[in-house]
């Protein structure tokens, strides 16, 4: 029999809906969501009426030992009312967890020597580098390390003769090059080595033969003349060419890659001469005695420069 009553058709209870009226209010409330949104209302009111009570019965003359190591985090501006600890609080904890003030120089000695080492590695690493790539552009002063990066190069041409032997000099019969390329101090052909590469696009030089005029003086052009139209076919010749643009790209990439590495290394030398400096001046406001007075204050990154007065030695 339960099985039979189970079978028949049952009426199906739908939820009432939001009339039409009221659609623009969204999903009409159930029992269940009146439930929730009543006892979370209710339990803020009671939070409120708690607290207005414990401001109402609050003692003015109240007192804790804990009010001497604290402060109110209004006083450094953020406004925000809460009690943080002081300095001396804080420096007392580490006392107790075994960080005193020795403990503390050492650490500060250990950071500084460290940031010394990172930056006397970058500078021999930023030489390093300087020593294998070519500045082009800017000035500097010779001195600083920093400047050199971007230091514009000079060649000096002693003439011989007079003012006038000086000023008619021609660079780039000098130099045996083209006036566009005069101004280089890397990868400057000579008008020999350009015009064989105008003949090799041509098709009638070889690359290869192009490139050792790099390295051999006493080329002879005829020879190799002859010997490139023998051996080499229109194909040989064209797949040289595509090697040799792909050579000079991956050339200029690598140089742009060292390029950015050397800027990066050269801001990443300046922060760790800035913190440096921020070392030594909280290493010597920690050991040195005397009175002492701040001539200028912190700027562009730098620490504040203090001047201590001079004390006669016994």
């Amino acid at each position: 029999m339960s099985s039979l009553r189970n079978a028949v058709k049952r009426v199906t209870h739908k939820e009432r809906s939001q009339p039409q009226a009221r659609a623009h209010l969204g999903l009409l409330e159930k029992k269940g969501d009146y439930r929730l949104r009543s006892r979370d209302y209710h339990r803020k009111q009671d939070r409120l009426k708690s607290m207005r009570q414990k401001v109402a019965n609050r003692n003015p003359d109240e007192f804790y030992f804990g009010m001497h190591k604290s402060r109110v985090d209004g006083v450094s501006g953020n406004n925000s009312g809460r009690h943080v600890k002081t300095d001396e609080a804080r420096r007392q904890e580490m006392e107790e967890k075994g960080l005193g003030t020795d403990a503390v120089r050492i650490m500060k000695d250990q950071d500084l020597a460290y940031v010394r080492m990172q930056r006397m590695m970058d500078g021999k690493k930023i030489e390093k580098l300087q020593s294998s790539l070519h500045y082009l552009e800017g000035g500097g002063d010779e001195d600083d390390p920093n400047e050199r990066i971007g230091k514009k190069r000079k060649h000096t041409v002693f003439v011989e003769g007079g003012e006038k032997e000086a000023q008619n000099f021609d660079v780039a019969k000098h130099f045996d090059t083209i006036p566009e390329l005069m101004g280089r101090a890397f990868n400057r052909p000579r008008v020999k080595t350009l015009e064989k590469q105008a003949l090799a696009k041509l098709g009638k030089v070889p690359l290869k033969d192009v490139d050792d005029e790099y390295y051999n003086d006493d080329y002879d052009s005829e020879d190799s003349d002859n010997e490139g139209n023998n051996n080499l076919t229109e194909k040989q010749l064209l797949k040289q060419q595509q090697a040799q643009r792909k050579l000079e790209r991956s050339v200029a990439k690598s140089r742009s890659a060292a390029y950015t590495e050397m800027e990066l290394r050269n801001q990443r030398l300046k922060k760790l001469e800035n913190a440096e400096a921020h070392l030594i001046v909280e290493k010597q406001l920690r050991s040195a005695k005397g009175r002492k007075r701040k001539i200028a204050g912190k700027e562009d990154g730098r620490p504040a420069v203090y001047k201590w007065r001079r004390k006669r030695a016994k």
